[in-house]
């Protein structure tokens, strides 16, 4: 039985294990202490002792990453006690950050939510997505003030013709949600990679709540670029 904590805590929870699945294991110490406040805040809001936030909190946040991945209400405990055993753990050394993200990618890709049919936006360009389903969850619980990207969009469209890109708000965006996420810290590092990929699932969101789509060229265009932009040509 799912042990009960505020629902808030636990997408809060799930958005930072996921901003730590973000980040570059070599960065560990300064991404722990610039995400230090933010844990901190989500152990008191658990209204629970730290002891207790890696031992009940952190199986319930991976029962959920686990569950949305299966897209099942009965979840694979093996998965979760993989998972938590690697999140209990995560920030104590860049060899345990790098099995947690290791653990969070084989969920990812679990064939319930990363096949194509299955994809959260199957009918929203979700089907071009590079590494499904490592974003999804993350902006579904993160809660994206959408209203600020089609202002950066409004503004990139008043740029003259030859200075706009599709791409740069975007990943601006992205990056603002992140910081957003996080509670405007300095530290947090977030590997390009990432930080690509995260930008286009938080587009295909917020295509699907305008309840709007991209032509399939037009999205495979934006993807090959975002790409090239991602491997830095």
């Amino acid at each position: 039985m799912s042990i009960k904590f505020p629902a808030e805590t636990i997408k809060k929870t799930i958005a930072y294990f996921y901003l730590l699945s973000y980040s570059p294991p070599a960065k560990i110490g300064e991404m722990k202490k610039s995400l230090a406040p933010l844990l901190k805040e989500l152990i008191e809001s658990a209204e629970t002792s730290e002891f207790s936030f890696y031992e009940e909190v952190i199986p319930e946040v991976c029962r959920r990453i686990v569950a949305f991945n299966e897209d099942s209400r009965e979840p694979s405990e093996k998965w979760i006690e993989r998972l938590a055993e690697t999140a209990s753990k995560a920030d104590e050394s860049p060899q345990d950050m790098h099995e947690f993200q290791k653990e969070m990618s084989l969920v990812a890709r679990l064939p319930q939510r990363a096949l194509p049919d299955n994809r959260l936006h199957r009918r929203k360009g979700c089907a071009f997505c590079k590494l499904p389903c490592h974003y999804g969850f993350f902006t579904l619980v993160s809660d994206p003030d959408f209203a600020s990207l089609q202002e950066m969009l409004n503004a990139e469209v008043k740029r003259t013709k030859e200075t706009q890109s599709a791409i740069r708000p975007v990943w601006h965006f992205a990056l603002t949600h992140l910081k957003q996420v996080t509670g405007e810290v300095d530290g947090y590092t977030v590997q390009q990679g990432h930080l690509g990929n995260l930008s286009y699932c938080l587009l295909m969101l917020a295509m699907a709540k305008s309840r709007l789509a991209l032509p399939e060229k037009q999205l495979k265009v934006y993807q090959a670029i975002n790409q090239e932009l991602i491997q830095g040509n």
